[in-house]
């Protein structure tokens, strides 16, 4: 179920706290940074899917990790999520990517 069709609170914090997203991100993350393309080309169809699906239950599960997104309305830019660990970052390509496997990539950046 989409989160954004949901009628109550209580069906929206179940959602949230169950399903891909919903479990707590590795401590040493501090901050997750999204670049997407607005419009244009599929390769961006999978980062939005995970900005609508996955990306809440993230926020709502893992408070004190920042989430940034940067839009662009240029069709070129390449979809990439940036992880970053305090002083260290590392940037993931994602075009084409589904977000179960956006979401795996994350989970697995800090190893």
């Amino acid at each position: 179920m989409a989160l954004r069709s949901i009628q109550s609170t209580r069906e929206l914090i179940k959602q949230l706290t169950s399903g891909v997203g919903a479990a707590p991100l590795p401590s040493s993350i501090t901050k997750i940074s999204m670049s997407y393309a607005v419009k244009g080309k599929n390769e961006s169809a999978g980062a939005k899917h995970f900005l609508h699906e996955t990306l809440p239950r993230m926020q709502y599960n893992n408070p004190n990790v920042v989430f940034e997104l940067n839009k662009s309305t240029d069709p070129a830019t390449k979809p990439v999520v940036t992880v970053h660990f305090g002083q260290r970052s590392k940037s993931i390509d994602i075009p084409r990517m589904q977000s179960d496997a956006i979401y795996e990539h994350i989970v697995s950046a800090h190893a």
